[in-house]
């Protein structure tokens, strides 16, 4: 494995970082980062070298959320943004989805994820103290690739009831200019991987799109990140490529984003008020 070395540290003005993700719109890269213990999720844009700028902060009561949307949409573990400007957001607790547009600042869907259509997948994810959706990848169609923490750790795509799972590939990652297709109430479980590298990253904790389209998989007690070879089919085993090592005093390394300059932006989820973003640079 390779290491990663520090560019910069940062402050995301947010507690419990736990998720990130950047997108380029009109040639301009912003990063968002999700804060776990409330509805609250920060954004700034991104110079050319991959350091962020002023934060800007969206809380519940910025997009308007129903009354006893702090209760539902606790747990927040992972964001990911579409190309019509709206964030899709990850409930560990509740197993949820929900979209905002963060331009108007209106919640615009709100999706359930069923995964009882896999009894293996579903025996795991559906016990009381189960760890559940950690990261996740926008997929074309309206499918998401989601990633389960451990106990088993893995993989799964949900997709609207009665579609067949598209797997993993180029092809099936959804474009970062293109909208989420949001019209299914609930999303069903319909290709689960069960993580068989538990040596190289013990659990997993986010995914993320790198500019030349890999995905990567981050873990939190391991401290490192690998990228996943695609295609990846339903019915195969996942396999790695490279595997990056992240400095020992990140703590809990919990949201993965790529930014401009070779930058790989990691967030260590933090109770205090000491810097929580970490920017990285793989060694030459």
């Amino acid at each position: 494995p390779s290491e990663l070395t520090r560019v910069a540290r940062d402050r995301v003005p947010l507690p419990e970082v736990s998720g990130l993700c950047s997108v380029v719109r009109d040639g301009r890269t912003t990063l968002v980062a999700l804060g776990d213990d409330r509805v609250s999720i920060a954004m700034a844009d991104v110079d050319e070298s991959g350091v962020p700028g002023t934060w800007q902060v969206v809380s519940a009561g910025d997009i308007g959320a129903r009354p006893g949307a702090e209760e539902r949409f606790t747990q927040l573990e992972s964001v990911a943004l579409d190309g019509a400007g709206r964030a899709w957001v990850l409930t560990e607790g509740t197993s949820l989805l929900a979209g905002v547009d963060l331009d108007a600042r209106t919640p615009v869907a709100v999706i359930r994820l069923e995964t009882s259509s896999i009894p293996e997948l579903h025996a795991t994810w559906s016990a009381a103290d189960a760890s559940r959706a950690e990261g996740l990848a926008l997929l074309v169609r309206g499918h998401v690739l989601v990633v389960k923490e451990k106990d088993p750790a893995g993989l799964v795509e949900l997709g609207p009831a009665g579609d067949d799972a598209l797997g993993i590939s180029a092809s099936t990652l959804l474009p970062q200019e293109d909208a989420f297709e949001a019209s299914a109430e609930q999303l069903v479980a319909l290709a689960w991987w069960p993580w068989p590298h538990d040596d190289v990253l013990e659990d997993l904790s986010d995914l993320a799109v790198d500019h030349a389209g890999g995905l990567w998989v981050l873990s939190d007690q391991s401290r490192a990140l690998a990228e996943l070879q695609l295609p990846l089919v339903p019915g195969d085993e996942p396999r790695l490529g490279d595997v990056l090592l992240l400095p020992k005093k990140i703590a809990k390394p919990e949201g993965l984003a790529f930014l401009p300059g070779g930058v790989i932006a990691v967030a260590d989820d933090r109770h205090d008020d000491a810097d929580n973003l970490w920017l990285l640079r793989r060694d030459a």
